[in-house]
């Protein structure tokens, strides 16, 4: 009988200490599938929001405008500015210095010099020639001078010859023979008549010699002008600078390009322009096509490609009435468009500096604007990714489009998506990710 009860009590003990590592193995097996389970559901939701914040940023919807804007480009000019031109007389010369561009010059200092070779033969060539006309002038003199002496001794012979015959002429008809008393009055009639004749001579060849002496004065004075001119000439070949100002090279006539020295100009072209740079405007150019889209009085923004971030209101000033062409070689033909500006950057601006015209054509009343990558579209719908609540929840929210731009949509305000709502800027890539 004992030893029953002893065989029963090991038989019940055995069966709670079997009892109790089933428990345990249940308890160990159910705590590691809800470990599974929350470590899957926490690595889903962590791997969700890592996949909206790599593939797309959150940004939130705003309200605004579609403006239809023209870009023009175009470069800084002074609304006034002094040129500087070529002083010369020769049809072509060459430039020999020019001070570098953008440098800023005082009066008085040296601006442009061209080339004075020329100038310098002329000069010479027509010194030679004004000291022959002086030295022809005095020979002319002296031959003149010879002549009348010989016209005047010859004039004293037949005064001589004259005043015996009038002495002759005076003797009385009675006390000489009829014959002899003619021919006295005959020699005085023959000695008045050619010593009048020698007279009127003398005054004839005073009258050519005094021709021919103001023939030859009058091409010494001539020579004696273009001596003048020349020195003239040479002189202004050196061009100083009337004022201060900063040193712009004109346009080379021909070449797309600036004048550079060597290069040959006319006598009168403009060769540098002193800009005044208090006051500056832009000088832009648009295709025949765009030119008639402008209007004077059309607001503008100009940026400046060496400071993109400044940014300058402005106005349509002056529209070519003709369109020209870009260059003498290009087909395309372009109108070109003066901008003025609301304000001058002194600190920054100088002319010939590139800037971009921005024209404002039309503008669209407000309403709700989101970028155009925002915009998901599935067949001819199109729709949103709309971030809601704490877990940053997905909602596709349909829009309708009105207009766009090249960043934006405008999207009409339904109700369905308002100012300030969240959205994923690039809802494409989550799609691809799900």
């Amino acid at each position: 009988m004992v030893n029953l009860f002893l065989f029963l009590r090991k038989k019940l003990a055995l069966r709670s200490v079997l009892l109790t590592i089933a428990f345990s193995a249940l308890a160990l097996l159910l705590s590691v599938i809800a470990w599974r389970f929350r470590d899957n559901t926490m690595h889903s939701f962590v791997s969700s929001s890592a996949a909206v914040a790599a593939n797309s940023s959150v940004i939130e919807v705003r309200r605004g405008s579609i403006k239809k804007t023209l870009f023009l480009d175009g470069e800084l000019r002074a609304v006034k500015s002094r040129t500087i031109w070529g002083s010369s007389t020769e049809d072509i010369i060459k430039i020999v210095y020019l001070p570098p561009e953008g440098i800023m010059v005082k009066a008085g200092d040296r601006l442009v010099e061209l080339d004075n070779t020329n100038v310098v033969a002329r000069i010479k060539d027509i010194d030679g020639r004004i000291v022959a006309a002086e030295n022809e002038i005095v020979r002319l003199r002296a031959q003149h001078e010879a002549t009348l002496r010989d016209l005047e001794v010859e004039l004293s012979k037949l005064w001589l010859t004259f005043e015996k015959a009038k002495l002759n002429a005076k003797v009385p008809q009675e006390i000489m023979k009829r014959r002899e008393y003619q021919e006295a009055q005959l020699a005085l009639e023959k000695g008045r008549t050619e010593y009048e004749n020698h007279l009127k001579k003398i005054e004839s060849k005073k009258k050519e010699q005094a021709a021919d002496l103001e023939v030859k004065i009058i091409e010494k004075n001539k020579l004696d002008s273009q001596l003048k001119r020349f020195k003239n000439d040479l002189e202004g070949l050196i061009i100083k600078s009337p004022e201060d100002g900063m040193v712009i090279y004109n346009d080379h006539w021909m070449e797309r390009r600036k004048l550079q020295v060597g290069d040959s100009v006319w006598g009168g072209w403009p060769v540098v322009r002193l800009p005044d740079l208090s006051e500056m405007e832009v000088l832009a150019q648009v295709n025949e096509v765009d030119g008639p889209k402008l209007s004077i009085g059309d607001k503008a923004e100009i940026k400046l490609d060496s400071y993109p971030d400044t940014v300058i209101p402005g106005r349509i000033k002056e529209i070519s009435q003709t369109a020209i062409k870009a260059s003498w070689m290009a087909k395309a033909k372009i109108f070109r468009v003066t901008v003025s500006l609301d304000r001058t950057v002194t600190e920054i601006m100088k002319p010939g500096m590139s800037a971009q015209v921005a024209v404002v054509l039309s503008e669209s009343s407000p309403q709700l604007l989101v970028p155009r990558s925002a915009i998901r579209f599935e067949g001819e719908g199109a729709n949103v990714a709309r971030i809601e609540g704490e877990r940053d929840e997905r909602h596709d929210t349909a829009v309708k489009i009105i207009s766009a731009d090249a960043f934006n949509y405008l999207i009409a305000d339904e109700g369905k998506l308002k100012a300030g709502d969240k959205i994923l800027a690039n809802p494409n890539n989550q799609a691809q990710e799900d």
